[in-house]
C-alpha cells in the first residue's frame, strides 16, 4: 500500500538531522487562489522566546495531564516535557511524531477528529500555533469538541490559539498575504490550502481563521463553553488565546 505524502514529517526530519540549522529546508504553503509562501522549517524547533505570546501564555496555564494536539516535532511538547509536565502529543504526520519522540515527547500518530480510545483522559488540551483552526466548520467542530469531551477529566480546559481576522481586517496590510482572500464557508472564514515539501504535498484542506467573537457559535451545543479570550494586537497580525471549559 502506498503511504500518503508527509511533507511536514519530511521537513522535520531534515531539520532534526541537521541539528536544527536554519536554512536547511522550507515548508511551502499554497493557497488555492494561487498565492504561495515558504517558511523555514527550523521555526518549529525554536524555543519559547520565539513563540507567539499567546502560545507561551497557554503553555504556562496548562496543568495536569496535557494533550498537545497537532504537536508536530514537539515544538511546545518538548519544552513542557522538559519542564516536568505530563504531556502527550498527537499529530497526523508520522515524521512529526517520530521527531517529537526523539525530542522526549510521548507522541502518537492520530487525528483530533479520531482520537484513539486508549489515549486516556486529560486535564488540558492544547491547540497551539493557530491550531484552533483544526476545528473546521460547524459540523466538524461539534464532532471534534464532543470527542475531546470524552477524553476530558472533570473541570478540563481547552487552550487554543488562532488569528483574529475580523471582517474589516481582511484588507489589513499586516495580515499574511493571501489570508485576506479567505472565503465565507458555513458562516466562518476559511483559507483553502495545501502544504508542500520538495515533491511531497498534503491534500487540499480548509483552515479556519475564526474571529474570537464567533467562538460562541462554534461551541454552541457542545460540552464546552468559552470562559475567556486573551487577544494580542502587538504581533504582525492579531492573535488570540481562547480558554474553553468543560461544562460540569
Amino acid at each position: 500500500m502506498t503511504m500518503p505524502d508527509d511533507p511536514f514529517g519530511d521537513a522535520y526530519r531534515c531539520v532534526h538531522e541537521s541539528g536544527a540549522e536554519p536554512g536547511v529546508t522550507h515548508l511551502v504553503y499554497e493557497m488555492d487562489d494561487g498565492y504561495i509562501y515558504a517558511e523555514d522549517a527550523v521555526n518549529y524547533f525554536h524555543g519559547p522566546e520565539t513563540w507567539l505570546p499567546v502560545d507561551r501564555m497557554a503553555c504556562e496555564r496548562a496543568t495536569g495531564r496535557i494533550l498537545d494536539i497537532g504537536c508536530g516535532p514537539g515544538r511546545h511538547g518538548s519544552v513542557l516535557a522538559r519542564d516536568g509536565k505530563d504531556v502527550v502529543g498527537i499529530d497526523t504526520s508520522r515524521g512529526g511524531v517520530e521527531v517529537a519522540r526523539l525530542r522526549g515527547v510521548e507522541a502518537h500518530v492520530a487525528s483530533v477528529s479520531e482520537l484513539p480510545e486508549d489515549l486516556g483522559t486529560f486535564d488540558t488540551f492544547l491547540m497551539l500555533g493557530a491550531n484552533l483552526g483544526l476545528l473546521g466548520d460547524q459540523e466538524n467542530s461539534r464532532a471534534v469538541l464532543e470527542g475531546l469531551a470524552r477524553h476530558a477529566r472533570p473541570g478540563a480546559r481547552l487552550l487554543g490559539t488562532n488569528m483574529a481576522f475580523a471582517e474589516e481586517s481582511r484588507a489589513d496590510p499586516r495580515a499574511p498575504q493571501g489570508v485576506h482572500t479567505a472565503r465565507a464557508h458555513s458562516g466562518e472564514e476559511f483559507v483553502r490550502m495545501r502544504v508542500r515539501h520538495r515533491t511531497a504535498a498534503t491534500d487540499w484542506f480548509d483552515f479556519l481563521f475564526c474571529p474570537p467573537e464567533r467562538l460562541e457559535k462554534v461551541t454552541h451545543g457542545t460540552p464546552w463553553t468559552v470562559h475567556a479570550i486573551h487577544q494580542d494586537d502587538s504581533t504582525a497580525w492579531p492573535t488570540y488565546l481562547a480558554d474553553l471549559r468543560l461544562e460540569s
